[in-house]
C-alpha cells in the first residue's frame, strides 16, 4: 500500500510539473518587474506558447514560456541564438542578416524608444521565424513570421535617429495577408512612421504603390492591389498626410518584390510601398 501511495504521489508531482512547464496563462499574467519592453516581450512570448501549444507542439511552447516567464521576471531576454535551433542550410544565411539586423536596432535604443514595436519584432518576428524555420515544411507559417519581422523592422529603423537629421524617404512597406486590404496593427505602426517622416518634409509626393502576389487571377489582383493602395491612402490621411500630396498607383502581379510563378503566394509580394519624391519630378 505504501508503494502505491507513494508512486501516486510521484505521478502527481510529475503532472503538476508538466502542467505548469505549459501553463500559458500562468506566464501570461505573471507579474513583471521589468520595463515597458519586458511587458510586451512577456505577451508577445506568451502567445506564440499559446499558439504552439494550440498545435500540440509541447517542446516549443515550453520554450516560449520560458522566455515569457524570464521576460516577466526582469531578466535580459535575447532573440533566439541561431545555435538553438537545427536549421536547413537555406535558411542560415537569412536567419544570421536578421539577427544582425535585429540586434543592432535594440541595442540602439530601439527597446527604450518602441518598447512594443521592438517586442514584436523579436518575438512574433525573429524567434517565430527561427522556429518555423526549423520545422520547415510550413512556408506559409515561415512567411508569414518574416513578414511580421519586415513589418516590424520597417517601424523601428522609421523611427531611428537618422530620420531627424535627414528626411527619410523610404519605401515604407506594409504587408497584407492573402487577400485581404485590411491594415493590423504592425501595417499602423509602419504608417505611423511614413506619417511622422512627411510631416518633417512636406514639400514631396507621396507615392502609394499597391501589388499583389500570383495566386488568383491577374485581374483581380489589380483591383486588389487598388484596394491595397486606397487603404493606406486613407489610414495615411488620418494621420495628417494631406490628401492631395499623395498619389496613388496599382500594379497588381507587376513588379514583384520576390520572383515567384505564377498562381504561387508569397507574403512579401503582397504589399503597399509608401516613397516619397520631391514635388516636379
Amino acid at each position: 500500500m505504501l508503494k502505491k501511495v507513494l508512486l501516486v504521489t510521484a505521478a502527481a508531482g510529475l503532472l503538476s510539473a508538466c502542467a505548469d512547464r505549459w501553463d500559458v496563462d500562468g506566464a501570461r499574467s505573471m507579474a513583471n518587474g521589468g520595463g515597458a519592453f519586458e511587458q510586451a516581450l512577456q505577451k508577445e512570448y506568451a502567445d506564440l506558447a499559446a499558439a504552439e501549444r494550440g498545435r500540440y507542439d509541447w517542446g516549443d511552447a515550453a520554450y516560449f514560456i520560458r522566455k515569457a516567464r524570464a521576460a516577466a521576471s526582469g531578466q535580459t531576454v535575447l532573440p533566439t541564438a541561431l545555435e538553438e535551433r537545427d536549421l536547413d542550410d537555406r535558411f542560415i544565411g537569412e536567419a544570421t542578416t536578421m539577427r544582425a539586423e535585429l540586434m543592432e536596432v535594440l541595442n540602439s535604443g530601439a527597446r527604450t524608444t518602441m518598447p512594443q514595436m521592438a517586442a514584436r519584432a523579436q518575438a512574433a518576428g525573429f524567434d517565430c521565424f527561427l522556429e518555423e524555420a526549423e520545422e520547415g515544411h510550413q512556408p506559409d507559417d515561415i512567411a508569414a513570421c518574416k513578414a511580421t519581422f519586415d513589418a516590424a523592422m520597417a517601424a523601428l529603423k522609421g523611427k531611428a535617429p537618422k530620420a531627424a537629421v535627414a528626411p527619410v524617404n523610404g519605401p515604407f512597406v506594409v504587408y497584407f495577408k492573402t487577400g485581404s486590404f485590411q491594415l493590423d496593427e504592425t501595417a499602423m505602426s509602419v504608417l505611423q512612421a511614413a506619417a511622422t517622416a512627411y510631416k518633417s518634409n512636406k514639400d514631396v509626393v507621396v507615392v502609394v504603390s499597391g501589388y499583389t502576389d500570383t495566386a488568383g487571377n491577374a485581374n483581380t489582383n489589380i483591383l486588389l492591389s487598388q484596394k491595397r493602395a486606397e487603404a493606406v491612402a486613407t489610414a495615411l490621411a488620418k494621420l495628417g498626410v494631406s490628401a492631395s500630396a499623395m498619389a496613388l498607383e496599382a500594379y497588381g502581379e507587376e513588379k514583384l518584390k520576390v520572383s515567384t510563378p505564377n498562381d504561387r503566394p508569397e507574403s512579401q509580394n503582397r504589399r503597399v510601398e509608401i516613397t516619397f519624391k520631391p514635388e516636379g519630378k
